[in-house]
């Protein structure tokens, strides 16, 4: 098992370290780094040989820009060339070159994996809870998106690991479902990343991280066999019930432009998903059940500091 924590080429990130002699000391008592190239990293501090995955970018509402909907785009983003803006293009193409610019980083860095994100929810749907799209919708858009993307010019590429989150989609609470994306998925290198954090999303009564462990571990259950299917681990938490159900209850205000409204569901987004060091006892028992291939510590932070006081707080728990 390759133990790694989460990194983006961001300047927010990078700045941190300032150079790749201080990375490489921070990444001390760690395999390397699962990176979400955000731009270029032209100082070079992340040191190539040390990424092991790539996690791809995500647009965290897509499926109508696949299908063609241009009435639900003009909804969401007010107007056709604000949907054109965003995704680069006016066309499905527009997605598979974007999802290929991080093949290509995977490539660069000699990665092993890919992360991919498996949901779909517009903004004012992240607020309010209330979904218009079905998973087997999403999933199944998702198999049609990947059998572009991963055709005979990746054969032999990195492993696509698929991402559970809480919106339609992937969720991990329904095995009928997992299993109609890994069937619907032809490329044949494929397997699950599942993250903790993400799964305690799906149970709002969720109230003690002990708690939390103890729904990972049903769920596992409930899932059987596909369970090998899980080559990797995001590992982290977050009990956010009372937020979010709050947050649903009387949603807020959206404004009227996009970018602010994109803006609301960020920052409601890393409120709900706190991305903090799971540490209750039993968490090297979940590691061991699941015995991944790949383990990262996924955490939201804002300094080195905090960063470092994280990561300390991990490995502590995991030694425990």
């Amino acid at each position: 098992m390759k133990t790694l924590f989460n990194l983006t080429t961001s300047a927010d990130d990078l700045d941190r370290f300032g150079s790749r002699e201080t990375l490489v000391r921070f990444m001390d008592g760690f395999d390397g780094v699962e990176l979400m190239v955000c731009g270029e990293d032209a100082r070079g501090v992340v040191p190539r040989e040390r990424v092991f995955g790539i996690h791809m970018c995500s647009f965290p509402f897509w499926l109508d820009f696949w299908r063609g909907n241009e009435r639900a785009l003009i909804g969401e983003f007010g107007s056709l060339d604000e949907c054109e803006r965003y995704y680069g293009g006016s066309t499905r193409a527009a997605l598979i070159d974007r999802f290929r610019q991080d093949l290509r980083a995977a490539e660069s860095y000699n990665a092993e994996y890919v992360v991919f994100h498996v949901s779909e929810a517009s903004i004012e749907e992240s607020f309010t809870g209330q979904y218009r799209k079905s998973d087997e919708s999403v999933i199944d858009a998702t198999c049609e998106l990947l059998g572009e993307l991963f055709d005979d010019t990746t054969a032999g590429g990195p492993a696509l690991l698929l991402e559970n989150l809480w919106q339609p989609g992937l969720t991990f609470t329904r095995p009928e479902m997992t299993r109609r994306l890994l069937d619907g998925v032809r490329y044949p290198n494929k397997g699950l990343v599942l993250d903790t954090g993400h799964l305690f999303h799906t149970n709002e009564s969720i109230r003690s991280q002990q708690e939390g462990l103890a729904y990972i571990h049903q769920m596992l259950d409930r899932h059987g066999a596909l369970c090998e299917y899980i080559r990797g681990v995001h590992l982290h938490q977050s009990i956010t019930g009372p937020y979010c159900r709050a947050v649903r209850e009387r949603p807020p205000e959206l404004a009227k432009r996009y970018a602010e409204r994109s803006g609301q569901m960020f920052m409601h987004a890393f409120q709900a998903d706190l991305h903090r060091p799971f540490t209750c006892s039993g968490i090297r028992g979940l590691i061991e059940r699941i015995d991944p291939e790949y383990l990262t510590f996924e955490f939201i932070t804002e300094s080195k500091a905090q960063l470092e006081k994280y990561l300390k707080l991990q490995k502590k728990a995991l030694a425990e």
